[in-house]
């Protein structure tokens, strides 16, 4: 059981992920484990596609594909023993583009203020996501954007805009735009 304890799982889909498309993380072991005794195992509305990958440093790759959302446990077994922190809840989201259009947003999305850091509350939580967007702003000068994620699985997005004028924020998850993108924002 001491040495089920010692091996850990990293990467946000071993807590949330999408229907339909692969979800990644990785389980880290200790140097000498035997990778053959690991055990995965999904509860939860279907059985997903699983394929796992050895590394070369003996850490493995696992890939699944649920075909369905809804709430999931993963467990994941080393030598017939729960490794840390497992079994895992996951909240696989299914129809991506109608849980996108329940996202919030909130903060700077009509007004910023030139050379000082602006940021806008993404919440995606109800639905499952908590990572994955991408954002391009669009106005007369270069900006900086920076992700941060938060502890309550909130995501703030940061910019700061040199020039004042009116810039375009355009916000996605995958390929769905966010509700209110693309933002015109006056930035003054």
């Amino acid at each position: 059981m001491d040495e089920a304890y010692h091996i850990r799982c990293y990467g946000t889909a071993i807590n949330n992920g999408f229907a339909e498309g692969p979800n990644k993380f990785l389980i880290l072991t200790e140097p000498g484990n035997d990778v053959t005794q690991l055990q995965i195992g999904f509860e939860g509305p279907s059985s997903p596609d699983v394929k796992l990958v050895t590394l070369s440093n003996n850490n493995v790759n696992v890939t699944f594909v649920p075909i369905v959302g809804g709430d999931y446990r993963i467990h994941i077994l080393y030598k017939g023993h729960h490794i840390y922190a497992s079994p895992f809840k996951c909240k696989i989201v299914g129809d991506v583009a109608s849980n996108v259009k329940k996202m919030v947003c909130g903060g700077a999305t009509t007004k910023g203020k030139v050379g000082q850091d602006n940021s806008i509350t993404l919440d995606g939580r109800k639905v499952g996501i908590s990572g994955g967007l991408s954002a391009r702003l669009v106005g007369p000068a270069m900006s900086t954007l920076t992700f941060l994620y938060n502890e309550d699985a909130t995501i703030t997005l940061g910019y700061n805009v040199t020039r004042p004028g009116l810039y375009k924020l355009f916000l996605k998850f995958q390929h769905f735009s966010v509700p209110g993108s693309p933002f015109s924002i006056l930035c003054t």
